[in-house]
């Protein structure tokens, strides 16, 4: 830059006016000695790097090149006429002397990269200007007293009207600079390398404008709390909660990624029931006054009302407030605690206020020690209630699930991977209990204010709520949407009052604001709330003054036709600092609204002026100072009364229920879990465990843990014949309990099973109902069970777990809660109305990335360390002959290093199949979507009831059978493991870790998450009839959930969900709710072919590709078993070891004979046993004799595994290799249940040594055949009566020697 004689003058004189702005707007000739540094922008970038002072031209380069990762960088001044190039040192000391070139205390310069010139945008923008200067500083008080003096009641107001009146900004603007000497102190780390003093230097806004940058900048203007003494001040009582945090903060973003959970639409939802009971008692207590009485201390009550709602709603405790204000007794004990928390970090606690004038005159009172011990046990009082909570969630005394502290306790945030620290915890919860309840509270008084000081209103409200109720006395869940004027009265008060009234965020790197403005790193930008929401440009007009109470400008339409601006209403904050409570708090202010106005008619008392915002009274957001309102009841509250007392009385009968299920994969295990949701909604205090569990604390009859108060209720499944895993100590404990011992015991019990597994089908629910029954324990409703070989075999389960309830309703004399009666009426049972799966598509403004697959499993295993891995594929090659019509793939895979020596041969291998390509495309189409777009999944525990049922299990759970020739090669048997009798539904899936909120792709949400080849069940297909809007197309889906018209078109046809919609096109479904309608993608368990000892660190399986075409048409390719077929060497499957079953293993003496039956891919476990025998072997261990009975097609086309199996036979491992050729050109059919008994004689030799049998494969034909086989043996080569061959057979099973892991077809 060429800088002539005379040219620093020049331009000092030139940019005078712009100096004298900067100077009187931070005045740092004054107050603050201001460092001579330099902030660069890069071309095109809104922020810059702030740089010392530096002697020379080459020194600045060169840090503007480190600092903002560029080469050969030009610099140019900004503030210059023509914005000229600064090219020497001596150009840059020139620049720097000179005051004209500076804003806000530092020199502005330009950079580009790689010798570019200035582009043309950047040459042609205005010059940067300081932020403009509001009212003129006082010496020594700056602009404090903007928020004092004005006597409007509170500081936000004193400063709207001080500063951002009309008239005010006429002159000043929409935007000023305002200056609080030593407000701030330390910044901590949040904000390094920030000059001393520029927090002193805010900039206060009412402008929506900057709002809307603010939000569309997070990043550079995050919120930073604590920089401030008043927040350190509140921070101190408060902790380090969703509010009292910084954004950056790690405590912030692990519960932001956890606590807005709590109040989704979802759960809000379920909330219902909590608010209208808290209502109620606030409507019956408020029933007691006079009519024409006067009601003093209306905010009370209402703090009263709201924290109870909140905190019972989020963390299941019912602080019991309302109830207690009602009978004059002393409210709870954090209310006062926090109010006089809030009062001392404000420092609105004086000797005064809280012992009186005498002692704040007394000499001989310590006021200062007083208040702190006052404000001590305040703190004391506030951490002992917290912990109480957090014991009694530990406990399982309150909350459950989803309760906030539960989430706190137990789950990991979806956003960083980590557990809530347990000393944030009182933050947190101080923080939802305080914000949660005190801004809804302070808007529901002025709403009543200002609704008892306007006839118009009331009388609209009141006819809104007449037309949305009805002939009913208190609105329903569904009524609550439907109140939009009522919302908007609770709106327009929220406007008029916004219960926080200043809304701050901090400058994070030097930058602009508008594009017009500069702003400094670590200055403050306060949004005045109460100006912002009164402009009369924004909320005047047509609808009056913006001063005045008017419900109509938030009708439906009126933002749009009046032409406000979106971010003109900013009650709730903006972004990711948003409530979180805000949708809670709107549910809790209408159905209040409703409630109190259907009952009472509301007048302030006579020469009650009009009330000023003041927080005098203890609270967090500013009320009607001393509101009181004079009540008549209504002719239609004693409906209401009358329902309320009822309601309260029967609102939890209490009796006890305890749920205990048998489970492996976990099907009665979320069975039990659904029933406890039911039964908490007909009113019993359930609980779920194991049949297991409960034998460790001995409490009842006999040594048992049964309850002889209230009822016990049993879900259980068969292990092939065997009780479940976490059944096995009860199934011992229950025959030796003495007739007439739990005579006190009142049961029921309900069996899963698969009627394929034809000899043993619900085996064990059986005894354990004959043995309770036995024991002397009452059976209030006959066993029951459920066959998971239908396609409705969930609806059993419905049917059980409705007539149960009333069963035990009916035996204990109980009456349930209203909702459950009104419920099971309907049709609908209680609390059904949570979604399975919990999607959301997101709006494009929304912010957040799809995530991959691989980030998605990585959050899943972090929240959920037995979950899912990626598995490298190291193998993946043919087992079949050339010219085979099918496949079958032998897969090695890499286990993590945690697994790698954690499975045994005989275990199993978890896999996540996905929705075929074809399929997803279809759905796509369906819903009218791309799959590009975005949806929110909120994962929590997987739950198998949901409002609408889908198809019960997946489609491979039943497959075709028509390329099947007795069991010589099952390949749909690794498609649906059922090794549980009555366990094909598992409950597994990918979530369930409680919790998680992760955004997906909708094309990913609907390949990984649900089962869109599944068949959906007859009532699915009812609940469309009932939906179908078209008379014809209804009447054709009656017809199709007839028994005839279902099998005949839908199950016969296999017909999919999305094929149904297509055939009915007036159906309108959107992704959740199909997605809803839908069964989980749920797992497939494969035999291990391999064993640890032979390839440390990998396993194997055998994978049968399972592909036909349905009647429909349809090609339809399993879910696991093609991706497996596909995924090439260097590919990642998703599984990981599952232990389904602890007998199925080789004897601990390997010389032990080992017979083995494994047709088909049943091979595969056998192969894991051979590849361990020859480890052994090779480790000089003795081997006893080994048969293998293999069984396929034919010798060219299926031998899978025959050069392995041959070898085995020549080292000795094996010493019998027996085929069964069912193909055979030339032969007869031959099966593996022939061989046995062809070689009777010698097996029955090794019968007699002790020999173990393994049996892997089909369950309906092979499993029965070759056990027939057996016992044919044991009559003809040990010469043993039909009777005697059944008894040696069933004694081979009581001694595990007879082992099978079997599948259903």
């Amino acid at each position: 830059m060429q800088l002539p004689e005379g040219k620093t003058g020049l331009l000092a004189g030139a940019a005078l006016a712009a100096t004298a702005a900067g100077a009187a707007a931070y005045v740092y000739t004054n107050k603050i000695t201001c460092e001579q540094g330099v902030v660069v922008f890069l071309d095109g970038s809104k922020n810059g790097i702030h740089l010392g002072k530096c002697e020379s031209i080459d020194e600045l380069k060169g840090q503007v090149e480190e600092k903002l990762h560029i080469e050969d960088c030009r610099l140019f001044v900004e503030q210059a006429e023509g914005r000229p190039e600064l090219s020497s040192s001596a150009e840059l000391a020139a620049a720097l002397a000179s005051p004209a070139l500076r804003v806000s205390g530092v020199l502005l310069l330009l950079a580009t990269a790689d010798s570019q010139p200035l582009s043309s945008t950047a040459q042609q923008a205005p010059k940067l200007l300081p932020i403009p200067a509001g009212p003129k500083p006082l010496p020594l008080v700056g602009s404090f007293l903007l928020y004092k003096q004005g006597g409007r009641g509170h500081p936000a107001y004193n400063f709207a009207a001080n500063v951002f009146a009309p008239e005010k900004r006429a002159v000043w603007g929409d935007t000023v600079l305002i200056v609080l000497p030593h407000s701030g102190g330390p910044d901590g780390e949040v904000l390094k390398d920030v000059q001393p003093g520029l927090l002193d230097y805010a900039v206060a806004t009412c402008d929506p404008e900057v709002v809307a940058e603010l939000l569309a900048r997070q990043e550079d203007f995050p919120k930073l709390w604590g920089r401030r003494k008043a927040e350190r001040s509140l921070q101190a009582v408060a902790g380090n909660g969703l509010f009292t945090s910084s954004t950056l903060d790690k405590d912030w973003q692990v519960a932001h990624g956890l606590l807005p959970r709590a109040f989704n639409q979802i759960r809000i939802k379920n909330y219902f029931g909590v608010l209208l009971d808290k209502t109620r008692s606030f409507v019956a207590a408020w029933a007691q006054m006079p009519q024409g009485g006067t009601i003093e201390g209306v905010s009370d009550w209402l703090t009263c009302m709201t924290a109870d709602a909140v905190v019972k709603a989020a963390m299941g405790m019912d602080m019991g407030n309302v109830e207690a204000k009602a009978a004059g007794q002393p409210l709870h004990k954090f209310i006062d605690a926090f109010r006089f928390c809030l009062k001392s970090a404000l420092g609105r606690a004086t000797v005064e206020s809280e012992f009186g004038s005498l002692a704040a005159w007394n000499p001989f009172f310590d006021g200062a020690a007083a208040l702190a011990k006052k404000k001590a046990s305040a703190l004391q009082a506030s951490h002992d209630v917290v912990s109480e909570l957090l014991e009694r969630t530990r406990k399982g005394e309150i909350g459950g699930p989803q309760s906030v502290l539960s989430a706190m306790l137990h789950d990991v945030s979806p956003s960083t991977g980590d557990y809530v620290r347990l000393q944030n915890i009182y933050g947190q919860v101080m923080n939802l209990m305080i914000a949660g309840h005190e801004t809804t509270a302070a808007t529901l008084a002025w709403a009543l204010y200002y609704i008892s000081t306007h006839p118009e209103v009331e009388a609209k409200a009141l006819a809104e709520i007449s037309t949305v109720l009805g002939e009913r006395c208190e609105p329903r869940a569904d009524d609550v949407p439907k109140l939009l004027y009522l919302e908007a009265c609770f709106r327009e008060a929220l406007r008029l009052h916004p219960a926080v009234g200043t809304v701050t965020r901090d400058v994070y790197a030097d930058t602009t604001l508008k594009g017009t403005w500069f702003v400094r790193k670590g200055q403050r930008v306060d949004i005045n709330n109460v100006a912002l929401q009164r402009r009369e440009d924004q909320w005047g007009g047509s609808f009056g003054d913006p001063n005045a109470y008017n419900p109509e400008r938030f009708m439906p339409g009126a933002a749009e036709a009046s032409g406000r601006h979106p971010n003109a209403f900013n009650p709730w904050g903006f972004g990711v600092r948003a409530c979180i409570g805000s949708q809670f708090a709107l549910w809790e202010g209408k159905l209040f609204l409703c409630m109190v106005l259907r009952c009472f008619k509301f007048r302030v008392p006579e020469g009650f002026a009009r009330p000023l915002p003041s927080t005098a009274d203890g609270g967090a957001a500013p009320t009607p100072h001393h509101l009181a309102l004079r009540i008549w009841k209504r002719k239609e509250s004693g409906a209401v009364l009358e329902v309320a007392a009822a309601a309260a009385a029967e609102a939890s009968h209490g009796t006890p229920l305890l749920i205990l299920y048998g489970s492996n994969t976990g099907t009665c295990e979320e069975l039990a879990s659904s029933l406890a949701g039911q039964a908490a909604a007909a009113g019993f205090a359930a609980k779920t465990a194991s049949l297991d569990s409960v034998m460790a604390t001995p409490a009842g009859p006999a040594g048992g843990a049964l309850p002889e108060a209230g009822a016990l209720l049993v879900i259980s499944s068969t292990y092939n014949g065997t009780p479940p895993d976490n059944a096995a100590e009860f199934a011992r404990w229950l025959p030796k309990q003495a007739d007439g011992s739990l005579s006190k015991v009142t049961f029921s019990v309900f069996g899963v099973g698969n009627s394929q597994w034809a000899q043993t089908y619900q085996a064990f629910p059986t005894q354990v109902a004959l043995g309770l029954a036995r024991a002397g324990a009452t059976q209030v409703m006959e066993m029951r069970c459920s066959d998971v070989d239908s396609n409705d075999w969930m609806e059993a389960f419905d049917e059980w777990q409705r007539e149960v309830l009333r069963g035990l309703l009916v035996t204990f004399g109980v009456n349930p809660p209203e909702a459950y009666v009104a419920a099971v009426n309907s049709g609908a049972a209680a609390g059904e109305a949570k979604a399975r799966l919990q999607l959301r598509l997101l709006e494009a403004s929304e912010p957040g990335q799809a995530l991959s697959v691989e980030t998605v499993i990585a959050q899943l295993r972090a929240a959920k360390p037995d979950g899912y891995h990626l598995l490298e594929v190291l193998e993946n090659r043919e087992l079949q002959g050339p010219g085979a019509s099918r496949s079958t793939r032998h897969v090695q895979l890499a286990l993590p290093a945690g697994e790698a020596g954690q499975y045994s041969a005989g275990d199993h291998l978890e896999v996540m199949g996905n929705n075929d390509k074809a399929l997803v495309a279809a759905a796509l189409k369906r819903l009218g979507l791309t799959g590009a777009e975005r949806v929110e999944w909120r994962s929590e525990r997987v739950q198998w009831r949901a409002n609408i049922e889908g198809g019960s299990c997946s489609s491979e759970r039943v497959q075709w059978r028509a390329n099947i020739e007795g069991g010589s090669g099952s390949s749909e048997r690794v498609e649906w493991r059922a090794n549980i009798e009555g366990g094909s539904g598992s409950a597994r899936s990918l979530g369930g870790s409680g919790g998680l909120s992760l955004i997906l792709s909708v094309s990913d949400a609907l390949t990984w998450l649900v089962d869109l080849a599944a068949v959906p069940s007859k009532r699915t297909v009812s609940l469309l009839a009932e939906a179908c809007p078209c008379p014809p197309e209804a009447a054709a889906l009656r017809q199709l959930a007839t028994e005839e018209g279902y099998k005949e078109k839908v199950s016969g046809q296999r017909l999919t969900l999305v094929e149904l919609l297509g055939q009915f096109q007036s159906l309108s479904v959107s992704l959740d709710q199909l997605a809803n309608l839908l069964p989980r993608m749920g797992p497939r368990y494969y035999s291990i072919s391999s064993s640890p000892l032979a390839r440390p660190g990998t396993c194997s399986i055998s994978v049968g590709l399972v592909a036909f075409t349905t009647p429909s048409g349809r090609l339809h390719r399993g879910a696991a078993s093609a991706t497996i077929n596909a995924t090439p060497v260097g590919g990642k499957l998703l599984g990981c070891v599952r232990k389904l079953s602890s007998s199925f293993r080789l004897p601990k003496d390997p010389a032990v004979p080992v017979i083995m039956i494994g047709p088909g891919t049943g091979v595969a476990p056998m192969m894991g046993f051979l590849q361990e025998r020859a480890a052994l072997a090779a480790g000089g261990a003795a081997l006893g004799p080994a048969h293998l009975f293999f069984g396929c097609r034919s010798s060219v086309e299926d031998f899978i595994y025959r050069a392995e199996l041959e070898g085995y036979v020549k080292s000795g491992v094996l010493a019998g290799l027996h085929v069964a050729f069912s193909r055979e050109p030339g032969a007869s059919k031959v099966y593996v249940q022939d061989l046995i008994l062809q070689q009777g004689a010698a097996l029955w030799g090794l019968f007699e040594a002790g020999a173990h049998v393994y049996v892997c494969g089909d369950a309906r034909r092979m499993a029965p055949d070759v056990r027939n086989a057996f016992k044919e043996m044991a009559k003809s080569c040990g010469g043993r009566n039909a009777a005697a061959a059944e008894s040696w057979m069933g004694g081979l099973l009581e001694a595990k020697r007879y082992l099978e892991d079997v599948w259903a077809g």
